[in-house]
This record gives C-alpha cells, sequence and structure tokens, in this order.
C-alpha cells in the first residue's frame, strides 16, 4: 500500500469501464488507470429517484491493481452511477459516469 504513494509514479485516475445487467444484479467494471491503490464511493441512482452509495476501501485493489468488479444486487433500475474520490482528485473525470440507455 505505501509503496504506491511514496515509492511509484503512479496516480489517482479511475474510470466506469463498463456496466452489465442481468436478472437482479448490475456487475460494474472500474478500471484504475493511474495504478493507486485509492479508496472510493460508487453513487447509484435508480430510476425511482432514490439513490444509494456503496464505499470501497483501498483493499479493493489488493488482488488487482489495474480493474475491479462491483456487484450492486437490486430490483430497481439504475438510472446513473457516479464515482466519487472524495478527497482524492481524479486526473481524468470524463469517465468517472455512467448514464443507462
Amino acid at each position: 500500500f505505501w509503496n504506491n504513494w511514496f515509492f511509484s509514479n503512479n496516480y489517482i485516475d479511475l474510470g466506469i469501464r463498463d456496466v452489465n445487467k442481468a436478472n437482479n444484479e448490475y456487475t460494474v467494471t472500474i478500471d484504475n488507470t493511474g495504478g493507486m491503490a485509492v479508496p472510493f464511493t460508487l453513487k447509484v441512482l435508480y430510476a425511482d429517484g432514490s439513490n444509494g452509495e456503496i464505499h470501497q476501501i483501498p483493499v479493493v485493489w489488493k488482488n488487482n491493481q489495474k480493474f475491479c468488479v462491483i456487484k450492486i444486487q437490486t430490483n430497481k433500475k439504475v438510472k446513473s452511477l457516479l464515482l466519487d474520490g472524495g478527497i482524492f482528485m481524479d486526473a481524468d473525470e470524463t469517465n468517472n459516469t455512467w448514464v443507462s440507455k
């Protein structure tokens, strides 16, 4: 973990690569382009106007620092997703949102 912060050229750049729906589950693939192990919150907006948050700590990058998969179990339709790094600024925020088509 500390290797990223002090002994590498990694930077903070997360992005939503892909979202797939199967039955009552959404599978969200998050890319870690910059390679930095940082926490993030996936903010979920549902079609009925309600919302939710899924917080991930840096350990999510332990097995694979390039991408992770988040599963959302719900009976509701997801309208949009937003990756929020909180106090950690993302290098490219253009790929931090996903909107259902």
